[in-house]
């Protein structure tokens, strides 16, 4: 019989207790290196990067993993579950200061430049170089230039969608206005934008205008403006480009001041055009609520209007995936970001799951083309036309630390200059001395 008063007994059954409590609770394998060749840890939010609530994101990961996980049965993939996106950035912080940051993880675009700043992915040159089954030429050019820094691959793009301009087809043709094609211009824009902007029911207001929120971020993106230096520390504000589009804002400002009319928006059918971002317009498709509200026009998308100083180019916003520069499974972290972001099936499951597109130009081609006739029942010809021009021209904009901060700044300058009768080119160096002053407050 056990004598449980013996102390060494006690002694023994409390370190045994105390260790079962620490293998449950805690991330233990990390410290055992034949645990850890076998598990390879990944960093993911669980919501919807484009702000949907669609609750899939578990659900892609869940099939990357287990796609990886067939595909390696020597390596079990875990993740945290439960992180939100807008928690994700100083939960990521938190592990790598802490040394338990993942092998593999997401990278928010506002984050890249910090954490490759601070040394925390790993350079993928040399094992892109050495991989003679990895293909560049499979991306859009726009999303795989955006995983660089100076030169220096840091990670390659995972889902991505551009901002178009969507057209209310209904609306030109009742007017006897031609649908705009590729390589349309901002005179071109404006011309069309002053023939709707009327008053249709001859009340005294106007019911119809020609464009809605659209932003000196869409006039300077496809003027070619290079807004803020590379470190961020200082704006071009003052440059020609930036001069002609605010002449331009201005010119589209003055075809709706005092209309006032709270009834005019793009989904009511009484405006021609509307900058969106291509996760909406998938959003839209994809639930039977929102679709509704367009159901009395028929609407489609655009390349974005050219600038005098620059071409039919769209911003782009992006998700990124990095390897962690202290990962001792970089062989197998590299597997992992190659399945992810390069894999057909993989690549097509984000249209499952997801409301951006494939970061490969064929999966995301033959994608939209069966989601269209799918949903549509129409030609999609065109559409893909405007969506591989806009991609072709499109450019994901490198973001510094108090990025979001300086283009608020950017937003009231602009939004000062059309509200004022001053000179345009005083005002810009006025709000230039502004936007700098703020500049070097962040870096300071």
């Amino acid at each position: 019989m056990i004598d449980w008063n013996n102390h060494k007994i006690k002694y023994g059954l409390s370190l045994f207790l105390l260790l079962a409590v620490i293998l449950l609770t805690t991330d233990w394998w990390r410290f055992f290196p034949l645990n850890q060749k076998n598990v390879l840890t990944v960093g993911v939010f669980s919501d919807s990067y484009w702000n949907q609530q669609n609750g899939n994101q578990h659900k892609f990961i869940d099939s990357v993993i287990q796609k990886y996980e067939e595909n390696n049965p020597n390596i079990k993939v875990v993740y945290e579950k439960g992180i939100l996106k807008e928690d994700y950035s100083e939960w990521l912080a938190e592990q790598i200061i802490q040394g338990t940051a993942p092998d593999v993880f997401i990278v928010l675009p506002d984050d890249f430049n910090m954490l490759s700043d601070i040394g925390a992915l790993e350079n993928l040159d040399s094992i892109i170089q050495k991989d003679e089954d990895f293909d560049p030429g499979i991306f859009y050019e726009a999303a795989y230039s955006g995983g660089e820094v100076d030169g220096v691959r840091y990670a390659l793009p995972v889902e991505c969608a551009p901002d178009l301009m969507f057209v209310n087809r209904t609306l030109l043709e009742n007017e006897g206005i031609a649908l705009p094609d590729l390589k349309w211009t901002w005179d071109d824009f404006y011309e069309i934008c002053k023939k709707v902007t009327k008053d249709t029911d001859g009340n005294g207001t106007i019911d119809q205008v020609g464009v809605v929120d659209y932003s000196w971020e869409e006039a300077f993106a496809s003027n070619n403006v290079t807004l803020f230096n590379k470190e961020g520390t200082e704006s071009n504000f003052t440059d020609e480009k930036v001069y002609n589009a605010l002449i331009f804002l201005d010119l589209l400002d003055v075809l709706h001041t005092g209309n006032g009319n709270t009834e005019i928006s793009f989904e009511r059918g009484n405006v021609a055009f509307q900058p969106m971002n291509f996760s909406s317009y998938r959003s839209y498709l994809i639930n039977p609520i929102h679709a509704s509200r367009y159901a009395d026009f028929e609407w489609d998308y655009l390349t974005m209007p050219a600038g005098p100083d620059g071409d039919n180019a769209s911003l782009l916003d992006m998700v990124s995936v990095a390897m962690y520069s202290g990962t001792p499974m970089k062989n197998e972290a590299w597997d992992f970001i190659k399945l992810l972001t390069c894999d057909e099936e993989i690549q097509a499951d984000i249209f499952r799951f997801s409301e951006g597109i494939s970061v490969c130009e064929d999966v995301t081609e033959a994608e939209l083309v069966k989601e269209n006739k799918i949903r549509l029942g129409m030609d999609t010809a065109q559409n893909m036309e405007a969506l591989e021009y806009t991609m072709q021209n499109a450019f994901f904009t490198k973001r510094f630390f108090g990025f979001n901060g300086a283009v608020s700044a950017v937003d009231t300058a602009v939004d000062d200059i059309l509200k004022s009768d001053a000179n345009i080119r005083m005002e810009q160096v006025i709000q230039a001395r502004s936007i700098n002053n703020f500049l070097r407050t962040i870096h300071n």
